[in-house]
């Protein structure tokens, strides 16, 4: 009866939907094609049970047979059909046409009391749940919860038989019904006497009642952040259907009003946590593209827009990098700059240029006019649009924008530091409406004239929501208010259940692809079953119902869309779609949705997941993955890559999504230990010089390395030699051998190391200049490494400054602060200290942005001010340094901290203090750097007056040099100077005038190496223990000769 047709319209377009019925032998063969896969109309639909336990034994045929016949008797008032299940059960099945779930309820409750004293003992219960429209049993967990209601329930005391209630047939009678909960049931006495108890609505607009205060303070926000003018922020939260959305909407008109750009990202459940969903959608908006044109529109637009306010030197840079971030990528190598092309290599530099185009963006757009950026279901967003929105916060805080996010409570739960570390950021609670507020909306719908024990009921039952408020007036004004519903849910149920049966199949097409839907996508799920046409005027039908609503600016070209007017209706609605249905309908829904050019491939894999083709939905998997890294959102990254994985997807596809997983890991190294067994799989099982194996060969290294497992370590880095990298992986490989490289020099193997960095200078040349970002970080390494596993700061430096031809072709902060670094370390090196310090006291940045590297800032310009002898600077930078690795748990960056500041507390006398750090420092240095330590504690032990100690510790730093092949921050002249002046003290003159001579000479062939006589210059006299070595190679070799030739 609930799928009966409301009228003879209906009927006669649910037989056209049919389609003709024939038999088979009458059609010729091949005369059809068959027909395409679409939605059927079967629905899953509210319903109860009452089910009753199997008879004793002892009870006789004839005796079952009256009874059964009574039965039937007394569930008949109730429209309840009897079935007999296997074990001896019965059960009455209750379907109620277009009932309330209350009423359901309800009824269920009377047919179970009715059933009592005919049940001869047997034990009851009530449960509520859906069933199929073609199947006369509802569905098993319905039956299976009956059933275990009933085998835990004990006898009545008052020889009647129990009848238990499941949650939700308790959970929607109302106080009229004697319902007992005991520890373990809920469990049906009897029934007491009846209890005394801007949008449009049914058509009418109705205000934005009882959020007086609440609305002014928005405005005042907004007359705050434009008037000031600063950035301001207000996260409104509260459950679903309490009036966010409304008080968004007044807020937008008062804002309209005042000349404020309106930019506006919506959260979906399908789209939660897609890389940058919500600001794309703001900033699509913002710039006049849909998201469906062709490509080459969305370009001219993105131009125009950009040119209107972007300054014209950055508009190409902008213009680039928001097509990125927007889904209006260029599409040609040939047409995109450098800077693109490199970032497109690169995710962090991605990331930097995504961000720094969004800021500049909105710097330009502010300056012309204020801007309110709304965020709808914020809980439903990402990672990649909190950070952008945060760092703008910080970075444009003094200009007229605001954002308003709207969101569910559990917003702080996908979100819990949420723009925490900002000023200016309220949050309003939004609180349930007022009696007062109720009854108000009560009367502009249904009018002055209605009852007060109405209202009072209407207003009671809404319990302060609003959404709730709404639906039960509009019940009322169907005059279903006798017994209203008490859920969300039920009053979901009763909306659908009134609707025509076509309308429900519409809708449930509908419901597949999420909130938002498209007519043609909905057309496309019904086949043939419907034409476009009527689906249309379904659509039509349904936003008048006000069940959806149009939205004017649509996704997809030439397609309408409409949305869901609450999520809660789109909710219901899916819940009623068969299992076959919803996989089909996925299915149909991805398909049709990648012929659209959907860009977010969350929605599509989750489309084609739920609809039975894991393969493909895998593939969507890994690009959105591939979304999130270029972000730097490693656990989205690792969790998509681990959805991807959980598809069983094929081998190829396998190897990449594993691939993504350690790409993450060697990012952020406290998720090596996850990456590992991925890693392992794909040195020994992707081709070799491949992406994939690079991907994971990388992360094996720093796993094998942070697990102490250095047998293995080795074993794979001597390997690294013999790998030719595939056409579409040399950046990659030569990344690889970069990391082997660095590893083996932080063991204390810098000759093996060397011979790396050979073959890695051999694959790099074949790249010329196509792999920027390849030749970046070469740059890096070698500027790091040429002071001391060559003795040759100079060509340090000249690595470095060819960085500044990189970043001048492409940009980017992570290339600036890497090259302003390696240029102020290797300026130091060579003495030029001046210079060094201007150049690393311009990157404070460096300090957090730099990853591995990050302490060598502090460390080389604490150094360098101890040098000039600024030593309270140096002890506060080195301080600093100390207590930043401790805060993070990072034994080697505290431990460098510990070096210097020793290094300076020797020199501040106060030795006691010195030794104590350098002690520590020993005990976490890495072999590469232990020389280094020793050298600083020899001469603290000469300070001390412990020439014997200072010797020791000079020749074991000596000889750590020796093994090693060089020393770590090029350290190796401080070390000598240390051990020639330890030998002279403890009296051993002879040796130390051939240590001091075997030091001079050391420093005059590094010398020889700078061709600049200025550089060379200040490399001996401006270097301290070089100057001093010379010094006292002068005094106790009685011999000027040559010192400075």
């Amino acid at each position: 009866p609930a799928l009966r047709p409301g009228d003879g319209a209906s009927l006669a377009a649910a037989l056209a939907a049919l389609g003709p019925r024939v038999h088979s032998a009458a059609v010729a063969p091949g005369a059809r094609a068959p027909r395409p896969p679409a939605i059927t109309g079967s629905e899953r639909r509210f319903l109860s049970v009452v089910l009753l336990g199997s008879p004793g034994a002892d009870l006789a045929a004839d005796a079952d047979l009256q009874a059964d016949d009574a039965l039937r008797r007394a569930v008949a008032p109730y429209g309840g059909r009897i079935e007999q299940l296997a074990d001896g059960s019965t059960i009455i099945v209750l379907e109620a046409e277009r009932q309330v779930a209350t009423d359901q309820a309800a009824q269920a409750a009377r047919c179970a009391l009715a059933l009592r004293s005919l049940a001869r003992g047997r034990a009851m219960a009530i449960a509520m749940g859906r069933a199929a429209s073609s199947r006369k049993l509802p569905e098993e967990d319905v039956i299976d919860r009956a059933s275990r209601l009933i085998s835990q329930i004990a006898p009545g005391a008052d020889g009647l038989p129990p009848i238990a209630l499941d949650e939700v047939s308790a959970g929607l009678l109302d106080a009229r019904f004697d319902v007992v909960e005991t520890e373990a049931h809920l469990v049906l006495h009897g029934e007491r006497a009846l209890m005394q108890g801007a949008r449009t609505l049914l058509g009418r607009p109705t205000s934005c009642v009882g959020r007086d205060r609440e609305l002014g303070a928005l405005t005042g926000i907004l007359d705050e952040c434009i008037d000031e003018p600063e950035a301001r922020v207000v996260v409104m939260t509260a459950a679903a259907g309490m009036g966010k959305s409304r008080l968004a909407t007044e807020l937008v008109g008062r804002a309209q009003q005042r000349g404020v750009a309106i930019w506006l990202g919506r959260g979906d459940s399908l789209r939660a946590g897609s890389t940058l969903d919500l600001l794309a959608q703001a900033l699509r908006g913002a710039l006049g593209i849909a998201g469906g044109e062709p490509l080459a529109e969305r370009h001219a637009r993105l131009r125009a827009r950009v040119a209107e306010h972007v300054p014209a030197a950055e508009r190409k840079r902008v213009t680039e990098f928001l097509g990125e971030l927007i889904g209006a990528p260029l599409s040609g190598e040939g047409e995109a700059s450098a800077a693109l092309r490199a970032a497109r290599q690169d995710a962090q530099l991605m990331s930097e240029q995504m961000l720094k185009a969004w800021m500049d963006f909105l710097s330009a757009e502010t300056s012309a006019h204020p801007v309110l950026l709304v965020l709808e279901d914020l809980h439903w967003g990402d990672f990649g649009t909190v950070r952008f929105i945060d760092t703008a916060l910080r970075d444009r805080g003094e200009r007229p924008w605001m954002v308003l996010a709207l969101a569910r409570p559990e917003l702080f739960e996908v979100f819990p530091k949420l723009w925490a570390e900002r000023q200016n950021v309220q949050e309003i609670r939004l609180k349930e409406l007022g009696r007062k507020a109720g009854e108000r909306l009560v009367r502009q719908v249904l009018g002055d004239g209605v009852g007060g024990e109405t209202l009072d009921h209407l207003v009671k039952q809404a319990d302060g929501n609003a959404f709730y408020l709404e639906e039960l007036i509009r019940a009322a004004a169907e005059g279903k208010d006798r017994t209203l519903p008490e859920t969300v849910l039920a009053m979901v149920e009763t909306r659908l259940a009134r609707l025509e049966i076509e309308a429900r199949r519409v809708l449930r097409a509908a419901a597949v692809f999420g909130e938002v839907c498209w007519d043609g996508g909905v057309a496309a799920l019904l086949g043939n079953t419907m034409s476009a046409v009527t689906v249309g005027e379904w659509l039509a039908r349904l936003v008048e119902q006000e069940v959806l609503a149009e939205r004017p600016d649509g996704r997809h070209a030439g397609q309408r869309e409409l949305a869901f007017r609450h999520s809660l209706l789109r909710e219901g609605a899916y819940a009623t779609l068969t299992p076959d249905d919803r996989r089909l309908g996925h299915r149909l829904a991805g398909e049709w949705l990648e012929q659209h050019g959907e860009a977010d491939p969350m929605v599509l894999a989750s489309h084609f997941e739920r609809g039975g083709h894991p393969a493909r939905a895998a593939g969507h998997y890994l690009r959105a993955s591939e979304q999130a890294f270029h972000v730097l959102d490693l656990d989205a990254t690792v969790a998509r890559a681990d959805l991807g994985l959980g598809c069983a997807p094929p081998p190829e596809l396998r190897l990449s999504l594993l691939g993504m997983r350690c790409l993450a890991a060697t990012s952020g190294l406290h998720l090596i230990g996850m990456a590992m067994a991925g890693a392992e799989e794909l040195a020994h099982t992707a081709p070799r010089g491949s992406v994939a194996w690079s991907q994971g060969m990388n992360a094996f290294l720093y796993g094998t390395l942070l697990g102490g497992r250095i047998e293995e370590l080795l074993t794979a880095i001597a390997g690294l030699h013999a790998v030719e990298p595939a056409s579409d992986a040399v950046g990659r490989v030569v990344m690889t051998l970069l990391n082997g490289m660095c590893i083996l020099d932080t063991l204390g193997k810098v000759v093996d190391g060397t011979a790396l960095e050979d073959r890695c200078f051999a694959v790099i040349e074949t790249t010329g200049d196509r792999e920027p970002i390849t030749r970046f970080w070469w740059n890096v390494v070698i500027g790091l490494r040429a002071a001391y596993a060559h003795d040759d700061p100079w060509r340090g430096l000249r690595h470095s400054e060819a960085i500044q031809a990189i970043y001048d072709a492409i940009g980017g902060d992570l290339i600036f602060l890497n090259l302003q670094l390696f240029r102020g370390l290797n300026l130091w090196f060579l003495g030029a200290s001046v210079a060094a310090e201007q150049a690393l006291e311009g990157i404070v940045a460096a300090d957090e942005a730099l990853g591995v590297v990050s302490y060598l800032r502090r460390f080389g310009l604490a150094w360098l001010r101890a040098d000039r002898g600024a030593l309270d600077d140096a002890h506060l930078l080195a301080s600093q340094l100390t207590e930043h690795g401790r805060a993070a748990h990072n034994a080697l960056e505290e431990g460098r901290g510990r070096w210097v500041l020793g290094e300076v507390m020797r020199r501040r006398g106060e030795l006691d203090g010195a030794e104590r750090e350098l002690t520590a420092a020993l005990a976490m240095a890495v072999p590469l750097e232990r020389p280094g330590v020793l050298g600083t504690l020899s001469a603290l032990r000469l300070a001390q007056g412990r020439a014997d100690d200072a010797l020791a510790a000079g020749e074991q730093a000596l000889s750590a040099c020796a093994a090693i092949g060089g020393c770590g921050m090029f350290r190796g002249a401080f070390v000598r100077l240390a051990h020639a002046e330890a030998l002279h003290a403890t009296g051993a003159h002879d040796a130390a005038r051939q240590a001091i001579a075997d030091a001079r000479t050391r420093l005059l062939a590094i010398a020889e190496r700078i061709p600049d006589p200025d550089h060379r210059t200040r490399f001996l006299d401006g270097v301290p223990e070089n100057a001093r070595t010379l010094a006292l190679a002068q005094t106790w070799l009685a011999d000027t000769a040559g010192a400075r030739s």
